[in-house]
């Protein structure tokens, strides 16, 4: 059974995990009626409006290895466009894709294609949004869909996903492939320069990042000039490629990788730090984007950007406050039960933080048994997946460390996207850089919400080759971090907690950080709340490492509204749940309702409730 959570009612707003009032979510068209078969001309307008967006954002067909014939000629040698008039015209380009979206014909699509549409249409104009109010930021910025306030910050820029994308996602079989290569490295440095200029355009209009960001972003490039070219990372991972592939030549190969390194990245990267080093004094300490032109209108943009919803930050802070109290209140027993009674549930368990019994060493050896641990973990809920889902992904996850010199560069832990080609594994990452951040009682729930039954499971069941790429592309992130969130709460019922109040504990402080990110990232950006209060309110709230808090708050800053979609959208599905299982009845059946939440790709809320309706509907 669905937990019971008690109703909060906040300006006429319902806490809609406990009720069967609408969310104030966007509204979505009725739900599709069923037509005869799929439009071919349908395939074929979606297939050119995504090689329209891989011309925009060439580096996102690598990550999601879509090959150069569907991704449209000459895309995997090329990079984006990060100047001022670059900016410009993607978001021109991103324009006219919503423009001819809003064109087709709707009235001979299936059911299917109607709601393919609708989430393209959707996500893309709310990630197109933010850009209708502001001249400054990026829009199609991080993972080529998130709009971001700064061209350049520690944790988003092309400067980091550059990088990231040519040594983990770039796959080299051919000799095609490593002059492809060649052609973005030497593209690199030209890209690192438009970012300056863009940088200096957005300071023109009194945007600057918060200071404790340009020192991140300043020291994360220093350590990656600061070697010989041979050894940096572009060049190693580029010949480990080579050699994987019998590639004939590799030497010459690698000898123009070296010379592109040393003589064009590394001289740009310099004068990134310079730019930046002359900005840092015109930094203020303050974290939210509020402060910015027109921040406050922006700030509620990114909020229906990442959560599908138009909740304000108020309403959106005070849904945080009530589910920190409900789930304190339910930590308290277990603490209680395993001998922590004193002092508050934070308190609590940043006592429990200190015990060694917890902790990983933070030695090579250390390391190897927190990956160990996670991988037997993972293989405890693969083994229970067949009693809860219809649909299984056939491909196997991933666990990897973060390469040590990326690991500032990256918040935590993350799960990148197997590709279509075939070519790279869905990869479940987790920077290990402290493991004291990691207490052994955090990785279970981890896990199950990065890889099975969370992300990976997700991820893989919507990569249908039937539907558009654009589909995968423009997720939603309230309903793809929602169902991470879920994954965690479902492992509980899965019987992957049983007689173990530690993990479960550990399970329940994960649901309470993702409800105090309801709290410090509307305290931040619309409140008024200093970097410092909210990692203090953190730390005293959730009992975590201050290290783990500080990186935290320092990711909402730059990542605005993101943080929000992992409650909001944990609610709305348990409320679709019950709405299921109260109207269904015996009839109910969890693996066919998680299939069909699933099965269309990470939905943004109002569609995925819409569907979820006219499935019930035709149960009855």
């Amino acid at each position: 059974m669905v937990r019971q959570i008690g109703i909060l009612l906040f300006s006429g707003v319902a806490l809609w995990a406990c009720t069967e009032e609408k969310s104030p979510i966007l509204p979505v068209e009725e739900p599709a009626v069923v037509t005869p078969g799929p439009v071919p001309d349908f395939d074929a307008r979606m297939q050119q409006l995504s090689q329209d967006y891989f011309a925009l954002r060439p580096e996102i067909a690598t990550y999601f290895g879509v090959p150069d014939k569907k991704a449209g000629a000459g895309v995997s040698s090329q990079l984006g466009e990060y100047s001022s008039a670059g900016e410009k015209r993607r978001r021109a380009g991103l324009k006219s894709i919503l423009d001819e979206l809003a064109g087709i014909d709707r009235a001979s699509l299936t059911a299917r294609q109607k709601i393919s549409l609708q989430l393209v249409e959707i996500e893309a104009g709310n990630a197109y949004a933010p850009a209708t109010l502001v001249d400054y930021g990026s829009v199609l910025g991080e993972y080529g869909v998130w709009f971001v306030p700064w061209v350049v910050s520690h944790l988003t820029g092309p400067h980091i996903e550059i990088p990231a994308i040519l040594e983990d996602k770039m796959a080299i079989g051919t000799r095609a492939d490593a002059v492809a290569y060649l052609s973005r490295l030497n593209r690199y440095a030209g890209v690192l320069d438009e970012v300056i200029e863009k940088m200096h355009h957005d300071r023109d209009l009194g945007v600057v990042p918060p200071d404790f960001s340009i020192d991140k972003a300043i020291a994360n490039l220093a350590v990656n000039v600061d070697m010989p070219a041979a050894e940096n990372s572009l060049v190693v991972r580029f010949g480990e490629k080579l050699t994987d592939s019998g590639i004939a030549d590799a030497d010459e190969f690698m000898e123009q990788a070296v010379a592109l390194v040393d003589e064009q990245v590394y001289p740009a990267s310099r004068r990134l730090i310079e730019a930046l080093t002359a900005l840092r004094p015109l930094a203020t300490h303050e974290p939210g984007v509020g402060r910015l032109p027109n921040g406050e209108a922006f700030y509620q943009a990114m909020i229906t950007h990442m959560t599908d919803t138009t909740l304000a930050a108020e309403e959106i802070h005070a849904v945080g406050l009530v589910e920190v109290k409900r789930i304190h209140a339910e930590m308290d027993q277990l603490l209680n039960t395993i001998g922590y009674t004193e002092g508050t549930v934070g308190a609590r368990m940043s006592e429990m933080l200190q015990d060694p019994e917890y902790l990983y060493a933070n030695t090579d050896e250390g390391k190897a048994q927190l990956m160990a641990d996670m991988a037997a973990d993972l293989a405890l809920a693969d083994a229970k997946l067949p009693q809860w889902f219809g649909k299984l992904p056939e491909q196997e996850v991933a666990i990897r460390a973060v390469p040590p010199h990326r690991e500032q560069a990256t918040s935590g832990a993350f799960y990148d996207s197997p590709s279509l080609d075939g070519s790279r594994p869905g990869t479940f990452w987790i920077s290990l850089a402290d493991t004291a951040v990691l207490p052994s009682y955090s990785l279970q729930t981890l896990t199950y919400h990065e890889a099975n039954p969370g992300h990976h499971l997700q991820t893989v069941l919507s990569m249908d080759p039937s539907l558009p790429i654009l589909n995968t592309i423009f997720y939603s992130n309230a309903a793809g971090e929602g169902w991470g969130l879920y994954a965690e709460y479902l492992a509980s019922e899965m019987g992957l907690y049983e007689n173990d109040p530690v993990d479960d504990l550990g399970r329940l402080q994960q649901e309470l950080h993702r409800a105090v990110r309801l709290v410090v990232d509307t305290g931040m950006h619309a409140l008024g709340w200093s970097r410092e209060q909210a990692i203090e309110y953190s730390v005293a709230t959730e009992g975590i490492h201050l290290d783990e808090a500080t990186a935290e708050v320092e990711r909402y800053a730059v990542w605005p509204g993101q943080a929000l979609g992992y409650k909001l959208g944990m609610l709305k599905i348990l409320e679709l749940r019950k709405r299921a299982q109260q109207q269904l009845g015996d009839g109910f059946d969890i693996r066919t309702f998680h299939d069909r939440v699933l099965e269309d790709g990470a939905l943004p809320l109002n569609l995925m409730e819409a569907k979820i309706d006219a499935w019930i509907a035709e149960q009855l």
